[in-house]
C-alpha cells in the first residue's frame, strides 16, 4: 500500500506523518531543514494535522478517533499498540503492566523493544509507558523533556 508523507511544524517540534488509505502509519519527530512538504492530503489527514498541532500547542484534543494503520507491525507489536491505545490521557503504565495486558507476562523487555519500534508516536501513546522506578527516557522519539511535556499536556486533559 503506498504511503504518502507530510511534514509540519508543531510547538514541540517538526513532525513527519505518513498515511495509507487505512490510516496514519508513521508519526515521528524529525530534525533538519525547515522544508514543508505539502502533498494533496485528504480532509481526514488535514483534520488530524490540525488536532495534533492544537494539542501540542497546549490545547488538549481527543486524538483517539484518528485512524492508524498498524498492519506493518508484528502481532506482538500490534497487541502492545492496542494496550497503549486503551490507556487514557493522563494515565501511565509500566512495561510490566503492558506485557501482562498484551498477554505476555514477564515480557517487559520485549515491550520495551515494541515501544522503541512504535512508528506512530502520540497516536499510539508510548510516552505513557514508564519504568517501574520512574518516568524513564524516550530515546526512540526525542528527548525526555518531550515525553514529560506530552504527559503534562495529557494531565490538562485528564484534570
Amino acid at each position: 500500500m503506498p504511503v504518502r508523507v507530510l511534514t509540519f511544524a508543531t510547538a514541540l517540534g517538526r513532525l513527519r506523518l505518513g498515511w495509507t488509505a487505512e490510516g496514519i502509519c508513521r508519526l515521528r519527530f524529525v530534525d533538519g531543514p525547515d522544508r514543508e512538504e505539502a502533498p494533496q492530503a485528504p480532509a481526514w489527514i488535514m483534520d488530524a494535522v490540525r488536532r495534533l498541532m492544537t494539542h501540542l500547542a497546549g490545547q488538549p484534543q481527543d486524538l483517539d478517533g484518528i485512524p492508524v494503520d498498524l498492519s506493518e507491525l508484528t502481532p506482538f507489536q500490534q497487541s502492545v499498540a492496542q494496550v497503549l491505545r486503551s490507556t487514557r490521557p493522563g494515565q501511565t503504565i509500566s512495561y510490566g503492566e503492558v506485557a501482562l495486558l498484551a498477554g505476555r507476562p514477564g515480557a517487559a523487555r520485549a515491550v520495551g523493544q515494541a515501544v522503541k519500534a512504535n512508528p506512530v508516536l502520540i497516536l499510539v501513546p508510548c510516552h505513557r509507558v514508564v519504568a517501574s522506578d520512574g518516568p524513564g527516557g524516550w530515546s526512540a522519539f526525542g528527548t525526555p523533556e518531550r515525553k514529560a511535556r506530552l504527559l503534562e499536556l495529557e494531565n490538562l486533559t485528564a484534570g
